[in-house]
C-alpha cells in the first residue's frame, strides 16, 4: 500500500517538477513577464502591437530594465532551408534585438543579436536552435560566420541557442524583427502582430508596470486617434504562467489527486497497525511497567513505522522509474518538457519528505492511542480486550469514515474529468475528418514576392493534385482547423450597423481559401453556393459566413445571401463583400470553441494560403509522397512540413484531456480499491473482536439474516457518514476545476449519483464478505474463543 502511494506521487511529481515547477533557461526568471492589449469595447481579448507601439512602449516605460518585441505566433515565419540535403521547413521567430538579452539566455557558442543587425537593410543573420545545428550540420564547430540559404536567401549564422532554450516553442531560427522589413511595415500603426516581453525592475510588481503601460496606451491612443485604440487595455502575463498556461491546472489536479491517493493509503496503514497495536496492549503495559514512559513508547511505534515506510518508499521508487516511463509513453506530444522527466535529486528529495510525513501521519494515530497504558486494566487479559476495543473503536470508526470521504472525493474528480472527455471527444467538429491529409506550404523565394505569382502557384498545385488517382478533391486555406489557438482575426461590419454597433460584435475567424476547400475538409454548405475561380480581384468582392454567424445577424424570415459585410468599418475605402453562401460552423480553434467564421477567396484577399487538405478515396497518409512530388515538379526548392491527417489532428487536440482522463481513472482506481480494503480490514477486525458476543447471539436463537444484518448495518454506517463529508467537500472542490471541464457541471448530479452509487457498492461488498465469515461461526467454537 505504501509503494502504491509512494510511487504515484514521485511519478506525477516528476512530470510537475519538469513542466512547470523547474525553472525556465532564464535569469532571474521571476522579473520576466509578455504583455500585449485588450479591447473591451471590441470583444476583443487579444490585440496585437505595431513595430511603433513597441517603440513607444520601450522608450516610455520606466518600471521596466529591458523590453523586447517577438511575434505572437510562430505562425507564417517560417523559412525553407535549402543547400544541406532535401529542403525543409524551419518555424523562424522574427524578434527585436534585445531578445535575448532581455531574458538573459546566451548562445552556446556565436553571440546573439546586436543593434545594429535590427535596422532596415542591415546584413541578414541568423542564430539556430541547438536541433537544427545538430541535424542538419553535424554539430560543426565552425558554424559561427558560414552563410546559409533561408528562403532562398543567404543568412550568416551569428550563434547556436543551448540545448534548453526552446522559445518561442517550435521555434527553429531566429532573426532580427526590422532587418527584411520595408520602412512602410516599420511606421503602420496598423500593422499589428507583435508582443512585448519584458524584465521588471528589481522590486516593481507586475500591477505596478500593468498600471504604467496603461498609462502609455491612453497617450498613445490620444496622440494618435486614427487607430480607434481609446478601449484597449495592457495584459501583462508572468513569462511561466505564458509559457506553461494551459497545463498548469491539469498537472495540479494530477498532484492533488496523487496527493488524496497518498492520504488514502496513510488512512488504511494507519487503521491497520491501529488494530495491531491495540493486541499489543498488555506488551505495551509490561514495558510501561518497567519504566517505559509515553514519550518512549511514541518514538517506539514512529520508529516501527520508519521501517514501514522507508521499505514502501524503496519499493515506490522502483515502481516509479517504471511509472515515469509509462507516463512518458502515454503523454501528448506536445506536452511541455516531457521529454525532461526523470528521477532526480529533486524528485528524490520530495520523496524523501513525503516518507517522513507518511511515517508520522501512519505512525502517530496508533502511537497517541496506544501509549496511553492503564496498567491495572491492561495486564488483566480481558480488561485488556474491552479496554482496547472502547479506546479503538471510535477511531478506527473515524478513519474508516476519513478514508471514504477521500475516496469520494477522488471519484468525484475523476467521473468530471472522465464525462469532460466523453463530451468533448463526441463534439460536432462541424467537418469530416476521415480520410483528409492536410501539409503545410509556405512559399519562399522573390519569386512568390508578387502576390499573383504565389495565387498562380498553389492554382497549379490544387489542380494537378486533383488529377491524382484517389484524389476526391483539394483545398488550400490560411490555417487548417485545430492546428491551434491561432488564427486571424478580423473585425467586421453588418452594413447598416453603426460604428459603436459594429464594435461590438463579437470578432470572428478569418479564412482565405480556394475553391473544393469545402468538399476536400468535409463542411457542408448550407445555402447559398462556394467560391469558384472568377472570384477574383477583379469580380465583385464576396464571402461566406458560417451558419451561427447567419442566425446571428438575421432574422429566421431573412435570407442572408445578397447582404454585405465589411471588415474594416473604420476605413471608408474599405470594400463591402456580398454574403454569397452559408456554410456550416467548424471548430478552427480548438475543440471547446466555436467561432463565428469569415471565408474570402484566396484570390480577393491580402492574406496568402498556406494549407492544402486532400480528401482522398483510401487512405490519406499513402498520399503524402505523392504532394511532395507534385510540389516538386512545380518547385524542387519549395518544402511541405506539418503533414498529418485530420483525425490525427483530432486525436493530438483530445491527447491532453485523454492524458488527464486516464490518470485520473487510475487514481481512483487505486484509491477506491484501498478504501474497499480497508473497510474490509476493519469489519473483519471487529468480527474477530465480537467473535463470542456472535457466538452467544447465535446460542440464544440468531438467525443468519440477523448476524449479516448486525455487521453490514454497523460498516455501512461509518460509509454513509464518510460519504456524506466527501459529496459536501465535492461540492464545494470540484468548483475549482471547471476550467477543465467542458459540457458538464462542476456539481454535476449524474456523475454525483454515479459515483455514489458506485462506492455504496464496493463498500456493500467490502461489508459482506467479513458478515458472511461471521454468519458461518460455530456457537460452541465462538463461546470457547478468546
Amino acid at each position: 500500500t505504501m509503494a502504491l502511494g509512494i510511487s504515484a506521487n514521485t511519478a506525477i511529481f516528476s512530470v510537475a517538477y519538469a513542466a512547470i515547477l523547474r525553472p525556465l533557461p532564464f535569469d532571474r526568471q521571476e522579473q520576466l513577464f509578455v504583455a500585449w492589449k485588450s479591447d473591451a469595447t471590441a470583444n476583443n481579448p487579444f490585440v496585437e502591437l505595431s513595430v511603433p507601439d513597441f517603440n513607444d512602449w520601450q522608450k516610455q516605460c520606466e518600471l521596466v530594465e529591458s523590453m523586447a518585441a517577438m511575434p505572437t505566433t510562430v505562425y507564417g515565419y517560417g523559412y525553407v532551408l535549402t543547400g544541406q540535403g532535401e529542403p525543409v521547413q524551419l518555424e523562424s521567430a522574427r524578434v527585436s534585438a534585445d531578445f535575448f538579452a532581455t531574458l538573459g539566455a546566451r548562445p552556446l557558442v556565436g553571440r546573439g543579436f546586436a543593434k545594429e543587425d535590427d535596422r532596415p537593410g542591415a546584413a541578414p543573420v541568423a542564430l539556430l536552435s541547438y536541433a537544427v545545428w545538430r541535424e542538419r550540420f553535424n554539430s560543426d564547430p565552425g558554424i559561427v560566420g558560414r552563410v546559409i540559404e533561408l528562403g532562398q536567401k543567404g543568412y550568416t549564422v551569428i550563434g547556436v541557442m543551448p540545448v534548453e532554450f526552446e522559445f518561442p516553442k517550435g521555434v527553429s531560427v531566429w532573426t532580427p524583427l526590422t532587418a527584411t522589413m520595408g520602412q512602410r511595415t516599420i511606421e503602420n500603426r496598423g500593422a499589428v502582430f507583435l508582443q512585448a516581453i519584458g524584465r521588471l525592475k528589481p522590486g516593481v510588481t507586475i500591477k505596478q508596470a500593468e498600471t504604467e503601460l496603461n498609462a502609455v496606451v491612453e497617450r498613445l491612443a490620444a496622440e494618435h486617434p486614427e487607430t480607434d485604440a481609446r478601449g484597449q487595455r495592457v495584459v501583462i502575463t508572468p513569462l511561466a504562467e505564458y509559457v506553461f498556461g494551459d497545463a498548469r491546472p491539469a498537472l495540479w489536479l494530477l498532484l492533488a489527486a496523487t496527493g488524496l491517493l497518498l492520504l488514502i493509503a496513510c488512512v488504511n496503514i494507519a487503521n491497520l497497525l491501529l488494530a495491531r497495536s491495540l493486541s499489543r496492549r498488555r506488551e505495551l503495559a509490561v514495558r510501561s511497567a518497567l519504566g517505559a514512559s509515553r514519550a518512549r513508547l511514541v518514538r517506539q511505534f514512529i520508529t516501527e513505522s520508519l521501517v514501514l515506510t522507508v521499505f514502501g518508499a524503496a519499493m515506490g521508487v522502483l515502481l516509479a522509474y517504471w511509472l515515469v516511463d509509462l507516463l512518458v509513453w502515454v503523454a501528448p506530444a506536445d506536452f511541455p518538457r516531457m521529454s525532461e522527466v526523470r528521477i532526480n535529486g529533486m524528485v528524490l528529495l520530495f520523496t524523501c519528505a513525503v516518507t517522513l510525513l507518511t511515517t508520522l501521519a501512519v505512525g502517530l494515530v496508533p502511537a497517541l492511542a496506544s501509549s496511553r497504558v492503564n496498567l491495572s486494566e491492561s495486564l488483566n487479559e480481558g480488561g485488556s480486550r474491552v479496554s482496547g476495543e472502547r479506546v479503538g473503536g471510535r477511531l478506527r470508526s473515524a478513519l474508516v469514515v476519513i478514508e471514504v470521504a477521500l475516496s469520494l472525493l477522488l471519484l468525484v474528480g475523476a467521473g468530471l474529468i472522465v464525462r469532460s472527455f466523453q463530451n468533448l471527444s463526441r463534439v460536432d467538429l462541424g467537418f469530416d475528418p476521415r480520410n483528409v491529409l492536410t501539409f503545410q506550404l509556405s512559399l519562399q523565394g522573390d519569386r512568390y514576392s508578387d502576390r499573383a505569382a504565389r495565387r498562380e502557384f498553389f492554382r497549379q498545385l490544387i489542380d494537378r493534385l486533383e488529377e491524382q488517382p484517389g484524389v476526391v478533391a483539394a483545398g488550400a486555406v490560411l490555417i487548417r482547423p485545430l492546428e491551434g489557438a491561432i488564427g486571424w482575426d478580423v473585425p467586421f461590419a453588418v452594413e447598416g450597423q453603426s460604428v459603436a454597433e459594429a464594435q461590438r460584435n463579437a470578432v470572428p475567424n478569418y479564412e482565405s481559401i480556394s475553391p473544393h476547400y469545402f468538399l476536400a475538409m468535409g463542411i457542408p454548405l448550407k445555402s447559398g453556393r462556394e467560391f469558384t475561380e472568377d472570384d477574383n480581384e477583379k469580380a465583385p468582392f464576396v464571402t461566406i459566413i458560417s451558419e451561427s454567424m447567419a442566425r446571428a445577424f438575421f432574422p429566421p424570415d431573412v435570407d442572408p445571401i445578397g447582404k454585405r459585410i465589411r471588415s474594416d468599418f473604420t476605413d471608408p475605402n474599405a470594400p463591402w463583400r456580398t454574403i454569397v453562401g452559408v456554410a456550416g460552423d467548424a471548430r478552427y480553434r480548438e475543440l471547446k470553441d466555436i467561432r463565428w467564421d469569415v471565408y474570402v477567396p484566396y484570390k480577393q484577399s491580402t492574406t496568402p494560403i498556406r494549407y492544402i487538405a486532400l480528401r482522398t478515396s483510401s487512405d490519406p497518409s499513402a498520399f503524402a509522397n505523392t504532394a511532395r512530388q507534385t510540389i516538386a515538379s512545380l518547385d524542387q526548392s519549395q518544402a511541405l512540413t506539418g503533414v498529418i491527417t485530420m483525425e490525427q489532428l483530432v486525436n493530438r487536440n483530445l491527447s491532453r484531456p485523454r492524458f488527464n482522463s486516464l490518470l485520473l481513472i487510475w487514481l481512483s482506481a487505486l484509491g477506491g480499491l484501498l478504501a474497499a480494503v480497508g473497510i474490509y480490514g476493519v469489519m473483519s477486525y471487529v468480527v474477530t473482536q465480537r467473535t463470542q458476543e456472535i457466538g452467544i447471539r447465535m446460542a440464544l436463537g440468531a438467525q443468519t439474516k440477523h448476524v449479516l444484518n448486525l455487521v453490514i448495518r454497523q460498516g455501512m454506517a461509518l460509509v454513509l457518514i464518510g460519504m456524506a463529508i466527501g459529496l459536501t467537500a465535492a461540492l464545494a472542490l470540484t468548483r475549482l476545476m471547471s476550467s477543465l471541464l467542458y459540457g458538464v457541471s462542476s456539481t454535476d448530479p449524474a456523475t454525483f449519483v454515479f459515483i455514489g452509487l458506485l462506492l455504496t457498492g464496493v463498500a456493500l461488498l467490502a461489508c459482506y464478505l467479513p458478515a458472511r465469515r461471521a454468519a458461518k461461526v460455530d456457537p460452541m467454537v465462538a463461546l470457547r474463543y478468546e
